[in-house]
């Protein structure tokens, strides 16, 4: 370690009386937060909590997220949340280094450019399938339909066709899994994980809903491998690993790693759904240029501006307001010691929300986006480095194409000056009363 590297005793340390205002962070006006008088670093040092070390300092950031050797994000979220518990410690988030590197090559391909064009035509068959279920001139929960197009969507693009019967038996334990996720009696168990050291304490009703998801999925899989041949044609996820360079996992590994996929989807992109609906109702010079866009046929230009309204959306509402990693070792980031065990928090929203890195930042304008990709030093929904969310490029393109079907038979209406507020108390950003809009005929 550098002998001038500074320790975290010589930064600004944040108050324990002023524990609660690390909640500003978490929530739009970021730039409000008195915290931000203790500059781009403080330390956090909470009783029964690892040192955290929470920056926006650019180049902190930087190196803390391309160094993959010596932090780890599997072991912060194991520490805070109850992700373990729900993933299992033996998928791809959770693991570091090697391991990582080699499970990621492995799982990549399916959410790569070519595959994601195959799956254009699913996502286009779910929203016209459940588009004439939605009210027409009167409110609608969009986060609802969010839901109900994620889950659409996902089982599709895993699973493709799957056998009548065994597809009603997935499609009904899917639903009962994520149920139970949702519920408040794990709700309450996860509460309890920060102060359990990181430790969830085993939720029967889940673990017999995982099983339940796992034997079908597991059954799906021995009926491919019994007739390989009928994999020629298929384009789901599933097809891409069953009998190919890709598979070097058994069953149950496989059939893991495939719920981890919709479970890693599903609340996020329903979430991103929602937040767009609200955003184009309250923004009416943006929704007229999607109508504009939609009217004339221009798919091009309906295309290129739904783009931008995704990534203005996801950066000012990403769905997880900060991220982090945990120091596996002692290690130095932009001349800082991190000593082993330590977090680094990275503050994602007041990175987004932040005139050093976007001209009027709190304003929704979509526009800033047309010419220029999110940067992906400064726009962090996704996160960055080798832990990257796998599924960032998958999640983008969907958003895009289930929201061009939609304008292309609905339109949203506009309420100048008011956008939903996120919930008051969830540690996401998810819209308090459920993204609700009104859907007019096009």
């Amino acid at each position: 370690m550098s002998q001038t590297a500074i320790s975290l005793n010589q930064l600004p340390r944040l108050r324990t009386r002023h524990f609660g205002r690390l909640g500003g962070l978490l929530r739009p006006g970021t730039h409000r937060s008195p915290l931000l008088d203790l500059g781009k670093r403080f330390v956090v040092s909470a009783p029964g909590f690892p040192t955290m070390l929470v920056t926006h300092d650019m180049d902190d950031v930087r190196e803390v997220f391309a160094n993959h050797d010596d932090f780890s994000i599997g072991q912060l979220l194991s520490r805070l949340s109850s992700h373990d518990r729900m993933f299992g410690k033996q998928t791809l988030i959770f693991l570091d280094g090697d391991a990582h590197r080699r499970e990621r090559r492995l799982f990549s391909p399916p959410f790569q450019s070519k595959a994601l064009r195959s799956y254009e035509d699913l996502m286009v068959e779910v929203v016209e399938r459940e588009l004439p279920n939605w009210p027409v001139g009167e409110p609608i929960e969009f986060l609802r339909v969010g839901y109900d197009l994620a889950i659409g969507v996902l089982l599709g693009v895993v699973f493709g066709d799957v056998a009548p019967g065994r597809r009603e038996r997935l499609q009904e334990a899917v639903k009962q899994w994520f149920g139970e996720i949702e519920s408040r009696g794990f709700l309450a168990v996860t509460l309890l994980t920060p102060l359990f050291g990181g430790y969830t304490p085993p939720y029967l009703p889940l673990q017999r809903r995982e099983a339940e998801v796992d034997a079908v999925i597991i059954e799906e899989i021995t009926a491919r491998r019994s007739a390989p041949g009928h994999a020629a044609d298929r384009r789901d996820m599933l097809a891409r690993y069953i009998d190919t360079d890709l598979d070097q996992h058994d069953d149950v590994a496989l059939a893991r790693n495939m719920r981890g996929v919709l479970l890693g989807a599903y609340e996020t992109t329903a979430i991103t759904l929602g937040w767009i609906a609200a955003m184009l109702a309250a923004h009416p010079e943006a929704m007229a240029e999607l109508d504009a866009a939609a009217d004339s046929g221009d798919q091009d230009r309906l295309d290129a501006y739904l783009d931008a309204v995704v990534a203005e959306t996801m950066r000012l509402r990403p769905v997880s307001p900060f991220t982090g990693r945990r120091a596996l070792r002692d290690t130095v980031i932009n001349g800082v010691a991190i000593p082993k065990g330590a977090m680094v928090i990275v503050p994602v929203l007041l990175i987004h929300e932040s005139e050093q890195h976007y001209p009027d930042p709190l304003t929704f304008r979509p526009e800033r986006f047309l010419d220029d990709r999110p940067d992906g030093h400064t726009w962090l929904t996704f996160g960055a480095g080798p832990h990257r969310c796998l599924g960032a490029q998958f999640a983008l393109a969907e958003a895009r194409i289930l929201f061009r079907v939609i304008l292309g038979h609905r339109r949203i209406e506009t309420t100048p000056g008011y956008l939903e507020p996120p919930r008051r108390f969830h540690t996401g950003l998810s819209p308090a009363d459920n993204a609700r809009i009104t859907l007019l005929p096009r």
